[in-house]
């Protein structure tokens, strides 16, 4: 009697859909590590960009040697 009451199971998932879903989920992960790589390479030159542009040649070529401490002229 038990079989009358009993809620039929959902069918499974086919091989066509798992394949399909395990696709999916690799090109995610693929898709998360370059994000993650874009990411920290952006921080990087961020971080290494100001000391560049400290020593860089257009820096130095744009001021005029001192020769006093001091505002004057002479």
């Amino acid at each position: 009697m038990s079989a009358v009451f009993r809620t039929p199971k959902a069918p499974g998932e086919s091989e066509e859909a798992k394949k399909a879903r395990e696709r999916a989920e690799q090109r995610a992960e693929a898709s998360e590590k370059r994000e993650a790589a874009n990411v920290a390479s952006r921080v990087a030159v961020r971080r290494t960009g100001g000391l560049r542009m400290l020593f860089s040649p257009a820096r130095q070529e744009g001021q005029a040697p001192k020769t006093k401490l001091g505002g004057g002229s002479d």
